[in-house]
């Protein structure tokens, strides 16, 4: 039953991780979209977003 424990445990935190990776990478994209050069010098990054 201890085993069962561990896994679930390691589990939630490996999901975790990529969600917390996940959301720091979205989170740094809208920074740089929202803070871009309002000529459009840097809509090569950001053509998903448009």
């Amino acid at each position: 039953m201890e085993i069962f424990y561990i896994v679930s445990f390691l589990l939630l935190g490996i999901i975790t991780c990529f969600i917390l990776y996940s959301s720091l990478k979205y989170f740094i994209t809208m920074w740089k979209f929202k803070n871009r050069k309002k000529d459009g010098s840097e809509d090569d990054d950001f053509k998903y977003f448009d």
